[in-house]
């Protein structure tokens, strides 16, 4: 019945396209017809929306997820034999305004990102490149709310926190559930020149773990507790922010908090999405070392959604993340390493003004998923093998956030897009055939088997009854016999009750 309307609907868009598509209009009156236009669209997203039988959304996609891509599961049989006993019902996307759909229509303007080469078989799995090679790392995620793509490069860009890729332990759904829980929190630490007394003196608190620092010793940690921070050969406060940032990242997991650079400013961010702040504590009869926060703050801010979704076209599935908010102005970014080495980090999208992310005595700072081929690095103390890739291979953005969508079916606005809009309204209209077709052959397979049960049901109480039909008639056999025995035994008690009175009457 859905489908029905739906077909409605674009056959209402298709009569609006070939109006548009005549050059008697004007653009004031193609501006009439297209919210006429969008409004079909909005409709048939409704309606694929809310389309569900017992909680199950059956239009909007949803349904592929489901057994890895495979559908829902119609089990019918006594066993788990897919020949025998279940088969699965797949329906397509056939919502209006999405990238996966029927592409007709203005698309939903929040921003979106999506991996296409980061990807798994499913999404209990780590996200891997390729069978040959693991990606353990990390990329950046940020967002603005002040977007103007007439001067992008006045945006003011806030980071929403690190993703730590470790094939070894991170599904999919995990990474979804870490960016799900909010942001993390971040603050700054900032040390100035002259800091031999602070070094000598000084101590760092994190989270109720007392980090002092050595010139002549090797730097430890005891997990949970206190640390010492070899800082021998440093001899200005860049070196020395840039050492503490190496330790930060070598114990990030167990400390809670990573570092990274800009300038003599540690800037900290929260280990943990969704964690409120991290306590930060400065002790030191020096003046050279300053924190213009003692708690980094800011976490669990939820302005973005991540999900797992599954690629029907490459039968994978991938990591997404979309900003919660639509329109022009909210935009979200992934970003990464392009080298690993001393200066400004080149981001995917553009730059983070003043930071730097880079080595020191072979320990990576916020080593990031980069561009160019693999690479053997040291991360965390340790080695690790990661694929390198930018946005441009690695993220699929299908839906840019400034409100207008790149497809040929979008509007209508102008005589050239009503023309182009005429092919995708065609292809729309055949992708929505071939869905509605699929679900009158799975309707037609779901009857046959109903048809096939009912027989089967009906032989079952066939045979039941002629089971039971032979044990009826041997109660009735033993019945019989019993009633017969009792009347004969009741004729013979009357005829020897009748000697007796003929005898009286003799007498008498």
């Amino acid at each position: 019945g859905a489908m029905s309307v739906i077909d409605e609907k674009l056959t209402r868009m298709k009569e609006l396209a070939e109006q548009a598509a005549t050059g008697t209009y004007t653009t004031a009156q193609r501006e009439i017809i297209n919210s006429e236009y969008q409004a079909m669209a909005a409709e048939i997203d409704r309606i694929a929306n809310a389309t569900s039988f017992n909680g199950v959304k059956l239009l909007d996609g949803s349904m592929v997820q489901s057994h890895e891509g495979s559908g829902m599961k119609i089990h019918f049989g006594l066993g788990n034999n897919a020949a025998e006993d279940y088969y699965f019902v797949n329906i397509g996307d056939v919502r209006a305004t999405y990238a996966s759909g029927l592409r007709v229509g203005n698309s939903d303007p929040q921003d979106t990102l999506r991996t296409t080469n980061l990807s798994a078989a499913s999404s209990t799995e780590a996200l891997e490149p390729d069978a040959a090679a693991t990606n353990d790392g990390f990329f950046g995620i940020r967002y603005t709310e002040e977007f103007n793509a007439e001067n992008a490069a006045s945006a003011k860009w806030n980071l929403y926190g690190y993703v730590d890729i470790d094939a070894s332990r991170t599904s999919i759904n995990d990474i979804v559930q870490n960016i799900n829980k909010g942001s993390q929190a971040q603050g700054t630490l900032s040390i100035k020149a002259g800091s031999t007394a602070f070094i000598e003196t000084g101590s760092l608190t994190i989270n109720g773990q007392v980090f002092t620092f050595t010139t002549a010793g090797s730097s430890s940690y005891t997990n949970g507790t206190t640390g010492v921070i070899n800082l021998s050969g440093v001899t200005n406060a860049t070196n020395m922010t840039k050492e503490i940032a190496a330790y930060l990242n070598n114990h990030a997991a167990s400390i809670g908090v990573y570092g990274a650079v800009n300038g003599t400013t540690l800037q900290m961010v929260a280990h943990t999405f969704g964690v409120a702040g991290n306590s930060i504590d400065v002790a030191t009869n020096s003046t050279v070392v300053k924190s213009n926060q003692q708690t980094l703050d800011g976490g669990g801010n939820k302005l973005l959604n991540a999900s797992a979704y599954y690629d029907e076209t490459k039968k994978e599935w991938q990591l997404q993340i979309q900003m919660n908010h639509g329109g022009e102005k909210h935009q979200v970014q992934t970003f990464g390493l392009s080298s690993v080495s001393v200066g400004a980090a080149t981001i995917m999208g553009g730059q983070i003004p003043g930071v730097t992310m880079t080595t020191v005595s072979g320990d990576v700072w916020m080593a990031q998923l980069a561009s160019g081929t693999n690479a053997t690095i040291g991360v965390g103390g340790h080695l690790r093998t990661y694929s390198k890739l930018d946005e441009q291979s690695e993220w699929l953005q299908p839906q840019n956030g400034t409100g207008t969508t790149e497809w040929d079916g979008a509007d209508i606005l102008t005589q050239s897009h009503a023309q182009k809009a005429l092919n995708a309204l065609d292809g729309a209209i055949l992708k929505k055939d071939t869905a509605r077709a699929g679900l009158g052959a799975v309707q037609n397979r779901l009857e046959n088997t109903i048809t096939n049960l009912q027989i089967q049901a009906e032989n079952l109480q066939a045979a039941e009854s002629r089971i039971s039909d032979v044990d009826v008639a041997t109660e009735m056999t033993e019945f019989t016999r019993n009633n017969i025995l009792a009347q004969a035994a009741t004729a013979m008690l009357a005829q020897a009750n009748a000697l007796p009175q003929l005898a009286l009457q003799l007498i008498g």
